[in-house]
């Protein structure tokens, strides 16, 4: 660390003892949601630490671009001063684009694909820079939401009051993820001054939404502040017999009795109702001009009186800030968050003939899961000038723990014993619903638990106000306890012992891990006057994911098939990556502009992948290794009165350059990983007219490439690209406002992505046009 005067100010950190003692109290793991367009609001609530403090709530509401985050720092950095690629989707951006869920706030965004399975209503997923940050890169007010298997929080972005957007690793000060990067959704705060909407919508497939939003001061010393969000929502999905229902409400308290100390208390709750809009329709189907294809876009496959996807989820904690004076300032965030999954689901598992696969052979299953994640992150900031130098210093400790509980039910598993299917097939071109489902027995119980504690600090040094050197490190422990008992293996076990074959199955399944490892960031930027910022970094991430590896040898045995004799259970390595990145920044004083350029090059190690050989398919193997190499670029500027623009391109060269395949598995070396496009751009231009008969009439329109991906790891499964239009239109007229927002107006039939079923390939549709109409009142 640097050192001024004999004293740095870390050093200065660790010597306050009584300040730190104060402040620390007690410290404590893949789709899409839908919700209604966000309408402006003229008064945001800024919130305050690094989950809300970004001073940018107001901006955020009326402008396409903010000048700070706290998503980069943790200490309210303006966006130049980020030795990062980083940008923010502001409230005012999603409202103008008619933004009805994450894959929507995010479709101009650079470096991400927020849709990479097509339509999946089911839970929030991202791809950013190449790398899969469904299960660690979702973040709200600063704080991680991992998902696991299909437990996870959706995101409701009615309750949203902006989205940052950190690309590259994070690990320096947020602890385990890839190094792709991560996503923070900042939520609406209470307001000083009165804020009162409501609205009601309806569009494409029956969809009836209402809401309101209420804030406000609750004493005449505006002290104790109050602000109320609610939704909900009715409706289908371009799949038959599959809803899209919310309920939503989200309360929150701040009581400020000093311009120096805050309190926001927040909960949310969150009751889901669904199905599967994911589905894997033959190929055959999707592509070319085989007259189907717009037809299957809408396929159901699953039974109308079974097929679900029930979830609620609660969250409540506390945000706090206290400054003491000029130089120190403490911060503690906390929440728990909790889900209930229920899951009943059909899937197509093969056809019945490969040459005309029009009759799907299907199955099905139920997972009931329980879900809670626990944090809270304690921060102690010290800001100091020594002359020409500036130095923001920060200290932080966070801890979290995940639970989850996963029963599962049916599916294919019990072929192994002769049993099922479950359901019968299905014709898709002619489908009869209807069929039984035979009771389902179970076929998993598993438990995980994931402790981490990480301790981090950071230093910001601005020489001159021209050189700023920002460093972070961060050193994690995690614990992780996995347990699997599976009754269709036991009983495939106790079948072979009464035969008298030898065979290595266990009688449970999982592992114990403790896993520690450090991460970091070093980036060394020049701050002109005119508002340019080069800059280049290096940054290290640290991941766990909460899965064992199975190494088995197998013998055939006459009249059985395939028997493991030897069975090892090892929990995985940690997966690191490793980040060098260079770019360019422009935000000119005075004007709304953020324009970036980036470069980087990513590696990562002790990467995880399936393993397909494994004869009781639930293996993972791992040393692999992937390396993404890119260019990105953003440009988000309000060119005139009421002109406003926002631009994206990214350019990706990702592969796998190590593979350390198992035995009769063919190597990936050189081959693109599942899913990840080598090219995507996006623009959206909108005019709101500011004077004259026709002023508060605005229209936007915009465009989207996504290039082309493959669905299997030897990218033998070519996923086709594609270009999509979007169009808003709006009038705002004294108290009210009207608008009509359109996605994929061209309706352009399309797959998001397709994979290897056992003998055929499947694939699921892209989201067709959705259509809009809202009103809402403020007053």
């Amino acid at each position: 660390m640097r050192c001024l005067a004999g004293v740095s100010t870390v050093a200065m950190l660790a010597m306050a003892p009584a300040l730190w003692s104060g402040a620390a109290l007690a410290q404590a793991a893949s789709g899409g949601t839908a919700a209604v367009q966000l309408d402006t609001l003229s008064v945001q609530g800024s919130g305050n630490g690094s989950g809300g403090g970004n001073g940018g709530g107001v901006t955020a509401a009326n402008s396409y671009v903010v000048p700070r985050s706290t998503s980069g720092t943790k200490t309210n950095a303006t966006l130049r001063e980020i030795p990062q690629s980083v940008s923010v989707v502001t409230q005012k951006q999603l409202e103008d684009r008619g933004a009805e869920n994450l894959a929507d706030a995010l479709a101009y965004s650079a470096g991400i694909i927020a849709s990479p399975q097509g339509q999946d209503g089911r839970f929030d997923q991202l791809i950013i820079r190449g790398f899969d940050q469904t299960q660690r890169g979702i973040y709200k007010d600063g704080m991680r939401l991992p998902q696991t298997s299909f437990s996870g929080f959706p995101i409701e972005p009615y309750g949203v009051e902006r989205i940052d957007v950190l690309r590259g690793p994070t690990s320096g000060l947020f602890g385990l993820n890839d190094p792709g990067g991560l996503v923070n959704f900042i939520t609406k705060k209470p307001t000083v001054e009165p804020l009162r909407e409501i609205f009601s919508s309806y569009g494409s497939f029956n969809r009836k939404q209402f809401g309101f939003d209420l804030s406000g001061p609750l004493n005449p010393e505006k002290t104790i502040l109050y602000r109320i969000t609610g939704l909900l929502r009715e409706g289908g999905t371009q799949v038959d017999y599959t809803p899209l229902d919310r309920i939503y409400i989200a309360p929150a308290v701040t009581f400020a009795p000093s311009a120096d100390t805050s309190l926001t208390v927040l909960g949310n709750y969150q009751r889901d109702r669904t199905g599967d809009t994911f589905r894997a329709i033959p190929r055959e189907y999707t592509r070319g001009s085989n007259p189907y294809k717009s037809e299957m876009r809408s396929r159901f496959l699953g039974e109308p009186g079974f097929s679900r996807f029930l979830a609620e989820h609660f969250e409540g904690g506390y945000q706090f800030s206290h400054r003491f004076d000029d130089h120190w300032t403490v911060r503690q965030n906390l929440r728990y968050a909790h889900a209930s999954t229920d899951y009943n689901a059909i899937y197509s598992t093969g056809v019945t003939n490969p040459a005309i696969p029009s009759t799907v052979t299907r199955e099905a299953q139920t997972w009931l899961e329980d879900y809670g994640v626990f944090t809270v992150d304690t921060q102690i900031q010290h800001d100091a000038q020594f002359g020409d130098i500036k130095n923001t210093a920060l200290l932080g400790v966070d801890y979290s723990k995940i639970n989850n509980k996963s029963d599962q039910y049916g599916g294919t598993s019990f072929g192994l014993l002769g049993v099922g299917p479950f359901v019968g097939p299905l014709n898709i071109l002619n489908p009869v619903y209807g069929q039984p489902v035979a009771q389902l027995p179970r076929s998993l119980l598993s438990r995980l638990q994931q402790e981490q504690v990480g301790v981090y600090a950071q230093d910001q040094v601005k020489f001159y106000d021209r050189w700023l050197l920002s460093m972070n490190a961060r050193y994690d422990w995690v614990t992780t306890k996995t347990n699997a008992q599976n009754p269709v293996i036991d009983a495939v076990r106790q079948r072979l012992d009464s035969f008298g074959v030898p065979n290595g199955i266990p009688t449970t399944f999982g592992a114990n891990q403790d896993a520690q490892s450090y991460s970091g960031r070093v980036g060394l930027s020049y701050l002109f006057d005119n508002g340019l910022t080069p800059y280049v970094s290096a940054a290290r991430s640290f991941n766990v994911l909460p899965v064992f590896l199975q190494n088995s040898t197998s013998v055939n045995i006459p009249d059985v098939g395939l028997v493991p004799v030897t069975y090892n259970i090892t929990p995985a390595k940690p997966e690191i990556g490793e980040t060098i990145e260079a770019g360019v920044k422009f935000q000119p004083p005075g004007q709304a502009t953020s324009i970036l350029f980036s470069v980087f090059n990513t590696k990562k190690t002790n990467a995880l992948f399936f393993n397909p050989s494994d004869p009781l398919q639930q293996a993972f193997y791992q040393n692999g290794e992937v390396e993404v190499k890119g260019f990105e670029s953003e440009a988000t500027v309000d060119l005139l009165d009421g002109l406003k623009l926002i631009s994206s391109l990214t350019v990706l060269q990702a592969e796998v350059t190590k593979d350390n395949a198992p035995d009769g598995n063919p190597s990936a070396v050189g081959k693109r990983p599942i899913q990840v496009p080598n090219f995507t751009a996006a623009t959206w231009l909108d005019y709101t007219i500011q004077t004259g008969m026709f002023r508060g009439l605005g229209i936007g329109g915009g465009v989207r490439y996504i290039g082309e991906s493959f669905g299997d790891p030897q990218n033998n499964i070519r996923v086709p690209d594609y270009v999509l239009f979007d169009a808003s239109l709006r009038y705002t007229y004294e108290n009210w406002r009207f608008q009509v927002a359109a996605n994929n107006i061209t309706d352009r039939v399309y797959v998001g992505t397709c994979s290897q079923q056992v003998n055929f390939v499947g694939c699921n549709y892209g989201e067709g046009r959705r259509v809009t109409g809202s009103v809402t009142y403020r007053w």
